[in-house]
């Protein structure tokens, strides 16, 4: 049997409080990391959620008979496009990345004055230069300049061999790219489906009557 002297009791008891406080710090820290880890808190769910943020501005536009024009060279043409209220519209550079433009302030982005002009949308980003002309006005709602705001994402460069043009609610890639509208019928009213020919002037079948002229007239009596 052990005996501990009063002093030695008091050390003993001290020893136990620190230990105990330890264990509750390094569940609180247990917890807390827990915590942080849940699903909803993620950095892959914060990513997630940053992606789909809708912008507070939407954009609203027609493009008709559209040219698009990268570094001065025509990209894309005869561009037909409807958009109905979409955060954002996308120009991708293959083997650079996607220009990423909403009316609307953006993380990361640069604000374009008067990118939209009237028929015209022109900006610079990532180390060129865009522009989409339009037969119409691009903006629906107006006709005067309007800003716009610009960011370049170098981590979308495999979207294709080609420029490519979309539009969507998406601020980070994958980005979407619709295909361009057909052209309206209207467009080839214009062309007229000719009427049939008469039958007299259609070419006519001679195999029968070679074939008679060559049979003996004993056979055709």
């Amino acid at each position: 049997m052990y005996h501990f002297s009063p002093r030695n009791s008091s050390v003993l008891a001290v020893a136990a409080i620190v230990c105990m406080a330890g264990t509750s710090q390094a569940q609180r820290m247990l917890a807390a990391s827990s915590t942080t880890a849940q699903p909803g808190t993620t950095t892959a769910n914060m990513s997630a959620a940053m992606r789909d943020e809708v912008p507070a501005k939407l954009i609203t536009a027609q493009v008709r008979d559209g040219v698009l024009t990268i570094d001065g060279m025509v990209a894309k043409v005869q561009l037909n496009y409807e958009i109905q209220r979409d955060g954002y519209m996308y120009f991708f550079v293959p083997g650079t990345g996607t220009a990423v433009l909403s009316l609307a302030p953006m993380p990361g982005a640069e604000k374009v004055r008067g990118a939209f002009d009237g028929q015209t949308l022109s900006f610079a980003a990532g180390g060129h230069s865009f522009e989409l002309t339009s037969d119409g006005n691009l903006l629906a709602r107006d006709k005067a300049k309007t800003d716009a705001y610009v960011r370049f994402d170098t981590t979308a460069v495999a979207a294709g061999r080609y420029p490519r043009m979309g539009f969507g609610n998406t601020l980070s890639a994958p980005y979407s790219w619709p295909l361009s509208a057909p052209a309206s019928k209207d467009k080839y009213a214009h062309y007229v489906t000719p009427s049939p020919l008469p039958a007299s002037v259609l070419p006519r079948t001679v195999a029968a009557e070679v074939s008679a002229a060559r049979t003996p007239r004993a056979l055709q009596q």
